[in-house]
């Protein structure tokens, strides 16, 4: 394993990073948001699960790991998770207990050699990163041969949309409260299919993909990628 540090020319975007954590409670919105919304995260939870096919003692890593509440549905794999935020580690620290390696990384300098586990996951991170495409090659090294990278982006467009439509409607207001207003700041990229096609190209193919809560409507995706083909 390679020496955890961030960077010290990251400092500005970690203590931004950090601000943002304590601006949007993540808690709130796994939890205590709109009955709606748990149901998307838990398809979205469900999908994940469905592509990783984790089998007892898998070598799990979660990259931007968060709160820990991805992690907690992977309690029979050996699992790691890192992030870049110290208030996310404690939180996950205190919901996975012990068993768990949580550390402080970022996810474009991950702190592990090529080929180190058989899944990686990173779900609805991408977008909060600098670099999304230094990620995923990260993503794609620190992956076995036959790894199972699975990976989460929010479908931008359509959730706007939904925002919009969900304000003309009394009945639904209420789930205002536990979403970001349109143009999410946390956002650093407009994510949406064609994008994440592009950031991966030449990287990684996208073997599997769901539309989340479905394909009619999908407000995010779940992609299962593999190692590009050898010719």
């Amino acid at each position: 394993m390679k020496p955890n540090t961030v960077k010290p020319d990251q400092q500005a975007f970690v203590d931004w990073n950090e601000e943002m954590v304590r601006r949007y409670d993540i808690e709130q919105y796994y939890e205590r948001s709109h009955p709606l919304l748990r149901w998307i995260e838990r398809c979205r939870v469900d999908v994940l699960a469905d592509f990783a096919a984790v089998q007892p003692e898998t070598g799990v890593l979660e990259v931007g790991c968060g709160a820990g509440h991805v992690l907690q549905r992977f309690a029979v794999a050996k699992r790691t998770g890192i992030d870049l935020s110290r208030t996310m580690l404690d939180r996950a620290r205190s919901r996975l207990g012990d068993g768990v390696e949580l550390l402080r990384a970022s996810a474009e300098y991950l702190p592990f050699e090529p080929a180190s586990f058989d899944v990686v996951l990173c779900t609805e991170v991408l977008e909060h990163t600098q670099h999304p495409e230094q990620v995923l090659r990260e993503l794609m090294r620190v992956g076995t041969p036959d790894a199972r990278i699975v990976v989460s982006i929010p479908n931008e467009g359509n959730i706007d949309r939904a925002k919009r439509f969900i304000r003309r409607v009394p009945l639904l207001r209420t789930m205002l409260r536990s979403l970001a207003p349109e143009g999410n700041e946390w956002h650093l990229h407009q994510f949406s299919l064609p994008f994440l096609r592009r950031i991966a190209a030449g990287t990684a193919r996208i073997e599997r993909l769901r539309g989340i809560p479905n394909n009619l409507i999908p407000l995010r995706y779940v992609a299962l990628l593999r190692a590009p083909a050898r010719l």
